[in-house]
């Protein structure tokens, strides 16, 4: 057995290990530059770009986290299949104070860190201050307007399709 004392010394970096180094710290630099300086240093993504399915349910927050102004109940997708706007309850749920208000994706960014929407462009205050939706929960068509040409067949009945056999 070698009962020799291990040594703590470490050798020198190199000249051509102290080079690599700026190239080493530009993936830190990368992100430290999408930390975006009006969200408190949370890295967010357009609200315009993200799957419909990831921001429906998720909470509305001030740039800073401290307050909740409400929740993404419904989005309006664009001809494109883009965000365009989100609509966000707000108030209590169950409570006559609860209404919805639109708020165009602009004003809104994705923080994946925080598992929320952050209202950017306006004020906590700006967004209280916007005129609740009127209307029903009625899906709207964006379409050209015109009449469903019929195929001639009827359509699939998929009454009785989960029974058991």
């Amino acid at each position: 057995m070698d009962h020799r004392r291990l040594s703590l010394r470490m050798p020198l970096p190199s000249l051509s290990a102290l080079a690599i180094l700026p190239v080493l710290a530009l993936p830190v630099l990368a992100l430290g530059a999408c930390a975006s300086s009006d969200m408190g240093g949370v890295p967010s993504a357009e609200v315009a770009t993200k799957p419909p399915v990831e921001l429906v349910g998720l909470t509305v927050q001030t740039p800073d986290g401290r307050r909740i102004l409400g929740n993404v109940s419904d989005l309006v997708i664009g001809p494109t299949n883009r965000v365009e706007q989100a609509i966000v309850t707000v108030g209590a749920p169950r409570f006559p104070n609860e209404h919805k208000v639109m708020v165009g994706s602009d004003n809104l960014r994705y923080a994946r860190n925080r598992q929320a929407v952050i209202l950017t462009g306006m004020t906590a205050e700006e967004f209280a201050a916007l005129p609740p939706i009127a209307g029903s929960d009625r899906m709207v068509s964006l379409g050209s307007g015109g009449a469903l040409s019929s195929s001639g067949t009827a359509p699939t009945n998929w009454a009785g399709a989960t029974k058991s056999r």
